[in-house]
Parts: C-alpha cells; sequence; structure tokens
C-alpha cells in the first residue's frame, strides 16, 4: 500500500510497467493531479488542505533508502509540487495550464539553481524539495497569468 500511494496513488507504477526506466511518470502524476483539480473546482480552503495532507503522507509512505536514488516510479513528490502550484491557480485553466509548464520544465532542467540545490539533500527530503521548489516557480507563474487576466478582463 506505501508504494502504491509514493508511486502517486499508482501512476508512477503504471509508467514504470509501460515504459520502464524512461522519465515522464512525474508529468503524467502532475498533469492527472491538475486535471483532478480543474474538474473537482475547490477553493483555497481545500487546495490548502490537500497540499498539507500531501506533504504528511509523503512523509509517512517514502522510504529514504528507496528515495536515495529518486526512482522514477516514486511520484508523489511531483503530486506534492502540483498542489502548491494549485493554491494559486485554482480551477482557472490559464493560470493553472502556465503553472503546470513552468513547475514542469523547472523541475526536469532544475532551474533555477534553487531547485537543483535543493535535490541535493539526502533521501526523501531532496526528493521532495526540488519539486516543491519547482512548485514555488510554477505558483509565481501561475500568479502572474492570473494577475495579467485581472487586469485585461
Amino acid at each position: 500500500m506505501r508504494k502504491f500511494i509514493a508511486s502517486g496513488f499508482g501512476v508512477g507504477i503504471l509508467w514504470e510497467s509501460l515504459f520502464k526506466e524512461k522519465k515522464g511518470g512525474g508529468t503524467l502524476a502532475s498533469f492527472l493531479f491538475a486535471l483532478l483539480i480543474y474538474f473537482l473546482d475547490l477553493n483555497l480552503i481545500y487546495l490548502f488542505s490537500i497540499f498539507v495532507g500531501l506533504i504528511g503522507i509523503y512523509y509517512i509512505v517514502v522510504d529514504d533508502k528507496e528515495a536515495d536514488d529518486d526512482p522514477s516510479w516514486i511520484t508523489l513528490d511531483e503530486i506534492c509540487g502540483m498542489s502548491l502550484v494549485t493554491l494559486v491557480s485554482q480551477a482557472d485553466l490559464f493560470p493553472l495550464i502556465a503553472g503546470f509548464l513552468v513547475f514542469r520544465a523547472s523541475d526536469i532542467l532544475k532551474k533555477p539553481n534553487i531547485v537543483a540545490e535543493m535535490e541535493k539533500y539526502p533521501g526523501k527530503i531532496g526528493v521532495l524539495y526540488d519539486d516543491l521548489a519547482a512548485g514555488t516557480i510554477g505558483l509565481i507563474s501561475a500568479l502572474i497569468v492570473n494577475q495579467v487576466m485581472l487586469i485585461t478582463l
């Protein structure tokens, strides 16, 4: 059960069974989470509760030894990072898309450097912190898009 949850509720395991060691499970998991949030149309209190809950669940189910190599099947960290993005974008389509794209680009490219620096922490902390740093960058981009939309509409 722990592996199922750590895999982003099965997404990472499914990705690994289909594509072996190829990267992409984290993108799929965060995309599916964003899609879910978009259709649920939750308010900020629920989204914040989900974010905090996911962080707590991550620390309970992800094992430090398993996370040392940052295996591709662990995708709960990407869901945690994307849940941070949704705090600003919520169910607004354009901010959610912008936040998702910047979050994934930042996580994959490890830019800005703070994302790469966070990954250097050992075990499950480093696996999560780089996604939270990338999620913060995505959150800022979603906030900018949200504000531009408010000004122009």
